[in-house]
């Protein structure tokens, strides 16, 4: 079975021949290991857009750099907002940004205004030709997804506010920070539509959900609703929806099934995350699960991380809706080893149906 067909296989919940071993393309460095191991199975997903953003011509934008700080100003008829990011941070080997947002556009009530303008005035087009050059060369090896960005609440927590300033917000203003959600909404809405229309099959709301920063209360107010509309109009196109819940979930396990999503991505078992994956497939009977490998088992020695790996396997058996990847971070100092060991764990247990 090519890769492709078993990471398609595994999110629509087909039968396969292996569980699918898969590293996103920024965390495979390329060479002779790269090739040893994808030769034996290990397969590759990469993201890439298939709409652009463009802003019209009264709206402009500076950058203004002050040692390891940039400002960068978008300039509007209405006003000004502007962003501080600290830069030249160490990116370990390309795994992390060498940036690091630490002051958002939302500062103040006024800044409002002028962050609505900017939203109000981007135009979204398609732009399909990359996708189909990446996805081509990609081929069977692996598959490419795309992504609708940010869902409303985390684009405001993430990009626009920081959590900080959102939770003020919501207490202070909460009519100017849902009325700035439902502006966001509209213009996904337009992406939506773009993609429905691509040739991606597997979409991600990349949304890094955790129940300490989205609890219960904020996720089943500010993330259900606008996932069901998001999930419906993609799956008339025949869409794979997915989200990228890469944190704690024990506490939303419940409400996850109601948001349509046919898969969770990132999902990561402990000791990063609280829920464990045995526990998970007992509540998302129909939700397939992207799992994450999490960072900090690459510091164990080869023979612990093959324990670990076995144990995943015997908690997702049968393995149905079940991908084993890499989605987020791992230490570049151990990561061959950790990828080699991986990899041959899988091909001694991963074996569909799992009956370790």
């Amino acid at each position: 079975m090519w890769i492709r067909e078993r990471i398609i296989s595994a999110l629509t919940w087909n039968e396969l021949d292996y569980i699918p071993w898969v590293v996103k393309s920024n965390h495979l460095p390329r060479g002779y290991w790269e090739r040893i191991l994808r030769n034996k199975g290990l397969g590759i997903s990469h993201h890439e857009q298939v709409f652009k953003v463009i802003l019209p011509p009264d709206i402009s934008y500076e950058y203004k750099y002050m040692g390891d700080f940039l400002i960068r100003t978008y300039i509007t008829p209405i006003g000004n907002i502007s962003e501080k990011l600290r830069i030249n941070l160490p990116s370990e080997g390309g795994e992390r940004s060498s940036q690091w947002k630490i002051e958002s556009f939302i500062k103040d009530p006024n800044d409002y205004k002028v962050l609505e303008f900017l939203i109000e005035n981007m135009r979204i087009e398609p732009s399909y030709d990359d996708f189909k050059l990446v996805d081509e060369a990609i081929g069977n090896d692996g598959v490419v997804c795309t992504d609708l960005g940010y869902t409303p609440l985390m684009e405001l927590i993430v990009n626009y506010m920081g959590f900080k300033t959102f939770a003020l917000e919501l207490r202070r203003r909460p009519n100017k920070v849902e009325n700035l959600m439902e502006l966001i909404h509209e213009k996904k809405l337009e992406i939506c539509k773009i993609i429905a229309r691509s040739p991606a099959r597997i979409v991600l709301l990349g949304d890094n959900i955790d129940e300490v920063i989205v609890d219960p209360r904020l996720f089943r107010k500010y993330c259900i609703p606008y996932y069901q509309e998001y999930v419906e109009m993609l799956h008339k196109y025949g869409k794979i929806v997915g989200s990228h819940m890469d944190g704690r979930l024990k506490k939303l396990k419940d409400l996850i099934p109601e948001t349509g999503l046919d898969f969770i991505h990132g999902f990561t078992p402990p000791p990063y995350g609280n829920l464990p994956l045995q526990e998970a497939r007992k509540h998302w009977t129909k939700i397939a699960i992207w799992l994450n490998i999490p960072e900090t088992i690459f510091f164990y020695n080869p023979d612990d991380i093959a324990r670990f790996i076995r144990n995943l396997l015997r908690e997702g058996a049968p393995g149905d809706g079940l991908i084993l990847g890499i989605t987020e971070t791992v230490p570049p100092k151990r990561r061959l080893i950790g990828y080699k060991v991986i990899t041959e764990t899988v091909l001694k247990y991963g074996k569909y149906p799992i009956s370790i």
